[in-house]
């Protein structure tokens, strides 16, 4: 939401989407770097130490994902905002009319700003972790150029070269991203792969987990295509 309101308010200059990237980055990375719970040193980055948690503690005590941190908490959504306006730039890149820019122009400079995203992440890595959980700046670099060059991939095998049968699995879930999020809050699909996989886990102990992991896919990914191939699709 904030994301979109930051597009929408600088739409028309959209040099200014590039400073409030950055700003975002920069200045998350500034308070993570100088502040700490009360009690720890300075910078700490430990789960109960860093600043983002010591925060969320203060607004919403008693609600946190871990107790006494959230990986989804409430500071940590300054530098998900970078996360999303990377996506603004992609999306705005890849509407381009073809007459202006060329689709192959449009997958080399998205492989391009994935590569400089992991050369910016990787060496902020070593001031600020690639960390997930806190979503530190590196994290949004190094997580943004991986989705920038898998974006410019498929877009080169499917949009440039016509490739379409190599996306149909990743299209039956695209159609219906947003529904099968929803889904899984009413529908337990682990049950069912776990029933029809529980024998061959057993008998492979050592790829027990990955083995119903791929089974809990595959039955939603079987629901989402009976869903495609009766029309049924779920938009906002």
């Amino acid at each position: 939401m904030f994301a979109q309101l930051i597009f929408l308010y600088n739409a028309h200059r959209l040099r200014r989407l590039w400073w409030w990237l950055g700003g975002l980055l920069v200045g998350y990375y500034l308070v993570m770097a100088t502040c700490s719970a009360p009690g720890f040193a300075r910078g700490d980055l430990t789960v109960e130490g860093n600043f983002a948690s010591y925060v969320d503690r203060l607004l919403v005590p008693g609600k946190l994902h871990r107790g006494i941190h959230d990986p989804e908490g409430l500071f940590s959504t300054i530098p998900a905002i970078a996360t999303a306006l990377l996506g603004i730039f992609a999306g705005l890149w890849l509407q381009k009319p073809n007459e202006e820019v060329a689709p192959w122009r449009k997958a080399r400079r998205l492989a391009l700003g994935g590569l400089l995203c992991l050369a910016v992440g990787g060496m902020w890595d070593y001031a600020f972790p690639i960390n997930k959980n806190l979503w530190t700046s590196s994290f949004v670099l190094w997580a943004g150029g991986w989705s920038f060059l898998l974006l410019a991939t498929f877009y080169a095998l499917v949009d440039v070269l016509g490739w379409r049968r190599f996306g149909f699995a990743f299209a039956v879930i695209g159609m219906n991203s947003v529904l099968i999020y929803l889904a899984g809050k009413f529908i337990n699909f682990a049950f069912t792969a776990n029933a029809v996989l529980i024998g061959v886990a057993k008998a492979l102990p050592a790829g027990q987990e990955l083995i119903l992991a791929l089974g809990f896919i595959a039955v939603e990914w079987l629901f989402l295509w009976f869903l495609q191939k009766h029309k049924v699709f779920l938009k906002v």
